[in-house]
């Protein structure tokens, strides 16, 4: 049984039969209006599926609203959110052309989309959300375009797929990161991205640069590591508080570099230099409390975090990532548990 509680919004996970009783027991001591089966939360559109045992998030109401607030309703569609290059020029703008632009109502809009259904825009929101006292018509450009990749992919939702084995007793906890190294071409900074799954379901993610020039390749894949394991180290904390039982967390990593560093511990020439704090991610496996392992390339989930892909390739990540329609199967990996599929019913309250 879960109870989660946002300002005054009451969801409440569980067994048809325990729902209703918690409910019948909350109603004795607070004044609650019962709406049902959960329906849209915050103004995410939730979909349950019994049968196919999947969680659907989809924010197409709200994509909807963008495309005629901004006048983009009838804009030509496009496959991805970013073209091929990742590089768009600082610009100097008065005031006056800052007004006539709304470039920061734009982003600002769909960073509401990165938080709670499309991870597949989160690079280019963040990249973007770097401008937002110094942009200009290319950046309104470019971020014009990400409402055409939405137009597209109004129906796109984040899929989790809950269903799970008797047979399987362990929740499977796993964080896939990656860098673009020197990826800014104004102060040549890394980006790190990560997301973070529970038995195959996306969790958590991020795209962010990273606050120090990093010397190497090596390097940032490293910084991007300890963001990944700070990530999944939380999720672990979660399924504690949960009482859920899981096995040791895993970290992808496709740098075969970085993964040799946070094996052998020392000073090397490469690495002397770099932080203390980083080494985060080499003291949790030391107490053995994650497991980093190397990943292939093409199987890099959080690739599509550092840098503008190609349309096949980031369609690929995008489906890993579990972003899709509704009635297609999304997700890298089934779930193995039956405790995740466990929600048989929710029901929201609202206080009168």
């Amino acid at each position: 049984m879960l109870l989660t509680v946002y300002v005054d919004d009451l969801l409440l996970m569980g067994t048809s039969q325990r729902c209703e009783a918690v409910a019948a027991q909350l109603a004795t001591s607070f004044e609650l209006v019962a709406l049902g089966p959960v329906k849209y939360l915050l103004g995410v559109e939730v979909v349950v599926d019994r049968e196919l045992s999947t969680v659907f998030f989809s924010q197409a109401a709200y994509i909807e609203e963008l495309l005629r607030r901004f006048h983009m309703k009838d804009c030509r569609g496009v496959s991805t959110p970013e073209g091929g290059t990742s590089e768009i020029e600082q610009e100097r703008v008065d005031a006056t052309q800052i007004d006539t632009l709304p470039y920061r109502e734009i982003i600002g809009a769909m960073q509401y989309l990165v938080s709670d259904s499309r991870p597949d825009i989160a690079h280019v929101v963040r990249r973007l959300g770097q401008y937002m006292s110094n942009y200009g018509a290319d950046h309104f450009a470019q971020a014009k375009r990400v409402l055409r990749y939405l137009k597209t992919t109004k129906d796109f939702g984040l899929k989790m797929n809950v269903t799970g084995s008797a047979e399987v007793e362990l929740l499977r906890l796993e964080a896939y990161s990656d860098a673009d190294y020197a990826n800014d071409q104004q102060d040549r900074q890394s980006i790190s991205g990560y997301v973070t799954m529970l038995n195959g379901s996306v969790v958590s993610y991020g795209s962010r640069k990273q606050g120090l020039n990093a010397q190497s390749t090596m390097e940032a894949e490293y910084v991007a590591m300890n963001e990944g394991a700070r990530d999944v180290m939380w999720l672990r904390g979660l399924c504690d508080e949960l009482m859920w039982k899981y096995a040791v967390p895993t970290l992808w990593c496709d740098n075969t570099a970085a993964i040799s560093l946070f094996k052998r511990p020392g000073k090397h020439n490469g690495s002397k230099h770099i932080e203390n704090r980083y080494h985060y991610v080499r003291n949790l496996g030391e107490r053995e409390l994650i497991a980093v392992r190397h990943c292939r390339t093409d199987q890099m989930a959080a690739d599509i975090f550092t840098k503008p892909l190609a349309r096949i390739k980031f369609a690929q990540f995008r489906e890993m990532l579990g972003v899709c329609r509704r009635d297609q199967q999304g997700g890298a990996v089934e779930a193995e548990d039956d405790r995740a599929a466990s929600v048989c019913m929710v029901v929201m309250f609202a206080a009168k």
